[in-house]
């Protein structure tokens, strides 16, 4: 007798938690729903007016590309929140492509465990200057340049970070032999 109530009580301890669970998930479900359709009715459909940057583009691309290879490609993103600005700003986004990808990884990757050649070295601190220098000429002082290349889909590795009023990603010094 004792085991057919053992194995009852737990049977239904089973289905209640089973029943719970399975109630969790569509509450869960429904919150997400709710959660998206509410952060897509937030977003504001009005087309952002970016050509305060054009000049700051134009001076981008001439000093990073000023061949027209193709190896930058220059996007803005606009009300980006992150730790440096909890209220939103707005990023220019300077991405190498193609070879010159490939070149800044190797020396972004040497720099970063020690083994980075003096060229190497010297050419992440030349970008970082550049882009340091770029960014005095900003509109306003929220407004960022990040500077690298696309490790995945929507993950960049930064060579450099800077704004008109301080460069995020220090600059650094030249090594001179």
């Amino acid at each position: 007798m004792k085991k057919v109530t053992l194995g009852t009580i737990t049977l239904l301890s089973i289905l209640t938690l089973a029943a719970c669970s399975s109630n969790k998930e569509s509450t869960t479900t429904s919150s997400k729903e709710k959660t998206e359709q509410s952060s897509s009715t937030t977003q504001s459909k009005t087309k952002v007016d970016n050509s305060k940057y054009n000049d700051t583009i134009k001076e981008i691309k001439e000093k990073l590309d000023p061949d027209n290879t193709g190896g930058v490609t220059v996007e803005i993103e606009n009300n980006v929140t992150d730790s440096e600005y909890p209220d939103g700003h707005n990023i220019i986004r300077v991405l190498l492509t193609g070879e010159s990808q490939k070149a800044a990884k190797e020396a972004l990757d040497a720099v970063y465990s020690n083994t980075a050649t003096t060229d190497q070295s010297n050419t992440i601190t030349l970008f970082r200057m550049t882009i340091s220098e770029l960014a005095k000429n900003l509109p306003d002082d929220t407004t960022t340049i990040d500077f690298g290349y696309e490790q995945s889909a929507d993950q960049y590795d930064l060579i450099a970070k800077s704004s008109k009023t301080k460069d995020v990603i220090p600059v650094g010094d030249l090594i001179v032999e």
